[in-house]
Parts: C-alpha cells; sequence; structure tokens
C-alpha cells in the first residue's frame, strides 16, 4: 500500500519535530541546569572522596610511589586513635548543649518579642566568616595584655587564665553554631502559634508548663535539628583547639590528621582519620537535614 506524498511528508515532519520537542521541554531544561552542577560535584567532591578513600588503604606514602596497601591504618584508628575521637565527640556534644541552652531563649525572644529580628539575624551571621577569625579574635581578647583585660583586671577577673583552656575551645565552638541553632529553633517556633501560649496561659498554666506541655513538643523538631547541626560542624573543629587549647583538646581528629599527613607525612594513616571523621559528619548532616526541612527559611 503506498502513501500520498502529503501523508509521508507529515511523518517525517513528525519524526523531526520528536528530539525538538524533548529538548524544548521544562524536563530537559531541568537536567541541562543540572548539568554543571552535577560535573562540579563528580570532579571536587565524589572523585576526590573516592582518591581519599584509597589513601586510606596504602601504607604510609606509598600511595604516590608503588602502593602498598593494607587495613592496618584502619585498626590503629580505631585502637591508638580511640581517644581522640572520643575527646572530638566531647568537645563537639559539650558545644552543642551550650548552644541548646543558651539558644532556645534567644529564638524565642528574637521570635516573639524583637521587632526588628531582621537585623538581628544579619549580626547572627558575623560568626559564619569563619572558626579561624573568631579564634583569633579570643585569643586576642585572652592575651594578658588584651584590649579588656584591664577592665576585667578591675573586678578580680584574669582572663589570660582562660587561655589554652577546655573553656576557652567550647566557647569559641559554642559562639561559632550558635547561629545554627537559633535559626532551627527560630523556624520551629515561627510555626507555633502565639494564641496556644495565650490559652494555656488563661487556663492557668505557669510558665514553665507552657513551655513543657506546650513550646517544647512543638518545637522538637528544630531542637533536634539544631542540635544535630551544631554537633555535626563541631566534629571538624580545628583552629579553636589549636589556637586556644591544651594538649588535651589538641588530640581531635582533624588536628591530628594535620600531624600526620603535613608534617610525618603518613598520607595512609591521615586519610583513614579523614574517612572516619567524614562518615561521622555525612551521617550527622544527612540526620539534621532530615529534622530541619525549612530551618533556614527562619
Amino acid at each position: 500500500m503506498t502513501h500520498a506524498p502529503a501523508e509521508v511528508a507529515l511523518e517525517y515532519q513528525i519524526a523531526d519535530e520528536r528530539p525538538r520537542r524533548f529538548w524544548s521541554s521544562p524536563r530537559a531544561r531541568g537536567i541541562l541546569l543540572l548539568l554543571p552542577a552535577v560535573i562540579v560535584a563528580i570532579l571536587f567532591s565524589l572523585i576526590p572522596l573516592i582518591y581519599l578513600f584509597q589513601i586510606s588503604l596504602t601504607n604510609d606514602s606509598s600511595f604516590f610511589f608503588e602502593a602498598q596497601y593494607t587495613l592496618d591504618n584502619y585498626r590503629e584508628v580505631f585502637g591508638r586513635y580511640l581517644p581522640a575521637i572520643g575527646e572530638t565527640v566531647y568537645l563537639a556534644g559539650f558545644a552543642t548543649i551550650i548552644c541548646l541552652l543558651f539558644g532556645y531563649p534567644f529564638a524565642y525572644i528574637l521570635i516573639r518579642k524583637i521587632r526588628y529580628r531582621e537585623l538581628v539575624r544579619t549580626m547572627m551571621t558575623f560568626p559564619l566568616f569563619g572558626p579561624l577569625y573568631l579564634a583569633f579574635g579570643l585569643f586576642y581578647i585572652l592575651l594578658p595584655n588584651g584590649p579588656v583585660g584591664s577592665v576585667f583586671a578591675s573586678f578580680g577577673i584574669d582572663l589570660s587564665r582562660f587561655l589554652f583552656s577546655q573553656g576557652a575551645v567550647l566557647f569559641s565552638m559554642a559562639v561559632f553554631t550558635f547561629p545554627f541553632m537559633v535559626m532551627n529553633i527560630g523556624a520551629a517556633l515561627s510555626n507555633v502559634d502565639p494564641m496556644l501560649e495565650e490559652a494555656a496561659r488563661t487556663l492557668g498554666a505557669k510558665p514553665w508548663q507552657i513551655f513543657t506541655r506546650v513550646l517544647f513538643p512543638l518545637s522538637w523538631s528544630g531542637i533536634i535539628a539544631g542540635f544535630l547541626m551544631c554537633f555535626g560542624w563541631n566534629l571538624g573543629v580545628f583552629a579553636q583547639p589549636q589556637l586556644l587549647g591544651s594538649p588535651k583538646e589538641q588530640s581531635v581528629i582533624s588536628l591530628q590528621m594535620f600531624y600526620k599527613g603535613l608534617v610525618q607525612f603518613n598520607y595512609g594513616l591521615a586519610a583513614s582519620l579523614g574517612v572516619v571523621l567524614m562518615i561521622m559528619a555525612f551521617a550527622v548532616t544527612w540526620i539534621s537535614l532530615r529534622f530541619s526541612r525549612g530551618a533556614l527559611g527562619a
């Protein structure tokens, strides 16, 4: 059966428009827009992580010469460096608890009481400029002849005794991650209707009952998200214990990686410490993202 010339031309036209129709569709435009980000993620994130894991399975610096594969690095990490892992988790957890204790009332005041809250949120971004600047600033303040040392000395407080101490490290870590706690809790509190507090107050509830029975349960997701986010950031602490801590605080995993990799050139052990720290941080970050949907838009 033969086709008329008009029908054949129409079939060719339809076949020619199919690929054009796909590449002009919203789905194709979305793929094209996403493609650069995927390429960057593969080149600068996925491939380096694969190399990091491969280096962690090699002995000393043999990866760059004649690779000698071994699992001794991980045996040493979970043997000799368990105290370093424990110190890292301890500092991260303690600093996060400090953020929670001061961050919850601050977030409540920010959401309920302050009119110009956008200005306060803008000011809260200053610690996020970097822990190195924060640690250097605190180090300068705690010096014996620091800018406010004479003021505190008039009250009998010697600031220099806090230098190279656990308290200075925890304080600097808490200041750095404080905005994350406030943003997450603030996002949860902004979704709580103030009329619920007013109703509980008119029914005779005391302030602590309003907190325990109304605010705390309804803001639980923000508390968990803020806690996990701050904990994940504090796991990779580096500048604060290096500049402000004693030898005990300087045993955290990030500093051990620095010493083993860039001082002793034991790249295999340094990479294995990095893999362990990366897994811990990724796990905590993934859990925090599950609880912090919309928190950054607080």
